[in-house]
Parts: C-alpha cells; structure tokens; sequence
C-alpha cells in the first residue's frame, strides 16, 4: 500500500465506516469527507494502522506528506520516500 486511500480501502474491506465511526468515536462524515479530500488525516490514518497491525508511524508520516502542500520541502521528501516508504 502506497496512499491513505489504499489503508482506508483494507480498513472498509474489514468493517464498514459506520462501524468504523462507532469504534473510533468519530462523526460519520469523517470518513466521507476524507474520501472527498482524497487522504486521510495523520490521526485517522494511525488509528486505522493500530486497528488493522500496521505500523502506525508510517502511515501517519504518509498522511502528512499527503496533506501537505505543494513546496520545494515536500518535493525534497517525496524524493527520498524511496528509501522508507514500505513496499
């Protein structure tokens, strides 16, 4: 998996968002809205990596590089994903 959205597909493959909402006591929008936006937040996503025994650290570094915006940093990151991105 290479992207939140990939983490909350094998979160939803588990148990519904409903459900999911239940359990993490979070508003049902949520999960629709991130859906939206295209990522999940770096909380979201390292609950939802604790759930399915994930590295949480990761998935919450994922999340951050994905909500980040556009600049020479996040190039410079992107570059080195390489070398600690799980694959």
């Amino acid at each position: 998996m290479q992207s939140t959205m990939q983490l909350l597909d094998k979160a939803l493959s588990f148990k519904k968002a409903a459900r999911w909402c239940e359990e993490l006591d979070i508003d049902s929008s949520v999960i629709s809205q991130a859906r939206k936006r295209g990522n999940l937040s770096p909380a979201l996503a390292g609950n939802f990596a604790i759930e399915l025994g994930e590295e949480p650290e990761h998935w919450i570094a994922i999340a951050a590089i994905e909500a980040e915006r556009d600049s020479p940093l996040l190039a410079r990151l992107r570059k080195s994903q390489a070398t600690w991105r799980k694959r």
